[in-house]
């Protein structure tokens, strides 16, 4: 496929995710992948019952795509822990921070082996993971979802994540840039503001900086506010993506935002803000569907042909996004699922045997 014979709409369409929390593919999300072309969905429970229905729902949604020129990111948050997009009929892995409680990198290196078999098996080809956020007591966000409270042990046992899902052909998102853990507030619930650049810098940022030296394709933004820079959150302000990401950490892979549609994102401004997270440099904007979200995309591409939005960020952002789809060999290819779930829960509760063991230790 030639990307400069893409149209400008297809290029548009490439920047968008679509977070399918609903029960089926309805006539409406099918209509919005065909004509706007967008370029990937974000799965959620509701969506299937058990590993083979997940498998299922995930051809699909390639089969609604076949048409378009370039394919589908099948996209999920597979943190383990608290974090499980698996169904029921996977036996639950336990949380970053237990296993970095561990201090046995062989067990963490399974867990992620047998996350990553599991999501290739399906059709997933895009994890939102690994949280590489630094614990901290006063901040439940992020809580167990951590791997270590310092930035050395978050390296040590969080990196090795993305390089698996990277070798097994999953595009890697890391998160939450540049920290959520540093701030006590709920960014569920409000957006708060990182007050403590000098800790952000000599920490935080350390395990984006080594993540990115480790070859990160791809990092998702934190609802936060920054101070030094304004009012706005990371993902809608421009001077603190190109300060702290760009230009100190030379990055130069997709950047992603978080969902439009938390409750401290509310949607009325979706326009404004898609123009803001263009500005910003932000390549993929996710927003989670909801009923009439057709006339969203009639009017986000009204205003992008009548030049609302920046042109030039808009190819370059898709741009980035058709190389990304061709490093991974991204395709719409559907196949049948080939796991003997028995087995991999066997694998799976002798490895939380040994965790719960040596965690407590």
């Amino acid at each position: 496929m030639d990307f400069n014979k893409l149209s400008l709409e297809e290029k548009f369409g490439q920047m968008f995710m679509l977070g399918l929390d609903t029960y089926e593919i309805n006539d409406e999300i099918i209509e919005i992948i065909k004509k706007y072309k967008i370029g990937g969905v974000i799965l959620f429970k509701k969506n299937y019952t058990s590993l083979e229905t997940m498998n299922s729902f995930i051809n699909k949604l390639k089969k609604v795509n076949s048409d378009n020129k370039i394919p589908l990111f099948i996209a999920i948050y597979q943190e383990n822990g608290r974090v499980n997009r698996f169904p029921k009929d996977i036996i639950k892995m336990y949380s970053a921070k237990k296993q970095g409680d561990t201090n046995n990198i062989k067990i963490i290196e399974y867990i992620n082996e047998i996350t990553a078999y599991l999501l290739k098996s399906v059709g997933v080809n895009m994890n939102f993971a690994p949280t590489l956020d630094i614990y901290r007591d006063k901040n439940k966000t992020i809580g167990n979802r951590s791997y270590a409270n310092t930035y050395e042990g978050v390296i040590k046992y969080g990196i090795p994540f993305m390089k698996t899902l990277q070798r097994n052909k999953i595009i890697s998102v890391i998160k939450h840039f540049p920290s959520i853990s540093l701030s006590e507030k709920d960014y569920m619930v409000r957006i708060p503001k990182i007050k403590n650049i000098e800790e952000l810098k000599n920490k935080d940022m350390k395990v984006f900086e080594n993540a990115i030296l480790n070859g990160s394709d791809a990092i998702m933004l934190g609802r936060v506010k920054i101070k030094g820079y304004g009012n706005k959150e990371i993902m809608q302000n421009k001077s603190s993506v190109n300060d702290l990401l760009k230009k100190n950490l030379k990055y130069k892979g997709l950047i992603v935002t978080d969902d439009f549609r938390m409750k401290s994102g509310i949607i009325s401004n979706v326009y404004k803000k898609t123009k803001n997270c263009i500005d910003a440099s932000c390549d993929i904007l996710t927003i989670k569907y909801k009923k009439n979200d057709i006339k969203v995309f009639e009017k986000l591409f009204k205003k992008m042909k009548n030049f609302e939005y920046d042109i030039e960020k808009i190819n370059n952002s898709a741009y980035k996004i058709f190389k990304i789809k061709e490093k991974y060999g991204i395709s719409d290819e559907t196949f049948k699922l080939n796991v003997d779930i028995n087995k991999i829960n066997e694998k799976i509760k002798m490895i939380n045997d040994k965790i719960e063991k040596e965690a407590l230790n």
